[in-house]
């Protein structure tokens, strides 16, 4: 079922205790969590944020079956989340707090899940078989059994400012300017 997300509300509702509202990339710490869940659930997922920079689609942000818009100004992802409960509403969850969201999902026929309800159906999704429930404090979604493509992996390290090939070239050169490298000629003494 595609899950449409009220970004900033599940961040400030404070059922990710480590990602803030007060952190500067709270979205990109989302993101990449919502990619982790993604990964295991195959649910899609669209997060809608209050005021992009450019607003409307981010491709950067964007991936990994997680579709990742900002609302222009003067518009707020509340604007942006109504529309689509009009629009294309068969089959959607929506995810937010925000009262005046969940009544208009609710005229529309759409399911709602609170904040935290989402985050602990996705950590008993992503759990194994078997595994122990993460204790309190223990950082959701972060589970070490995350299974990602290589074009996943290179899509992270792209959003990180390294690519897997940019990498390996920048410890040629690094190795080239430290006087190490192969192919280096050293002189002789007379």
């Amino acid at each position: 079922m595609p899950l449409l997300i009220d970004g900033h509300n599940l961040i400030g509702s404070g059922s990710i205790p480590d990602i803030s509202l007060a952190d500067e990339d709270d979205e990109a710490k989302l993101v990449a969590r919502l990619r982790v869940w993604r990964s295991k659930v195959k649910d899609r997922m669209t997060v809608i944020f209050d005021h992009g920079i450019t607003g409307g689609r981010s491709i950067g942000l964007s991936g990994a079956g997680v579709n990742v818009i900002f609302a222009r100004n003067p518009q707020d992802a509340d604007e942006l989340i109504r529309r689509r409960l009009r629009k294309d509403s068969q089959g959607l969850i929506l995810v937010s707090n925000d009262a005046e969201l969940r009544r208009d999902a609710a005229a529309a026929d759409v399911q709602v899940w609170r904040s935290d309800e989402f985050v602990q159906r996705m950590q008993t999704k992503t759990r194994k078989k078997g595994a122990k429930a993460p204790e309190a404090g223990q950082e959701a979604g972060a589970e070490s059994h995350v299974n990602l493509s290589e074009r996943e992996v290179d899509q992270w390290m792209r959003l990180f400012g390294k690519s897997q090939k940019s990498g390996k070239e920048s410890s040629k050169e690094s190795s080239k300017e430290s006087g190490k490298g192969k192919g280096k000629k050293r002189r002789k003494k007379k």
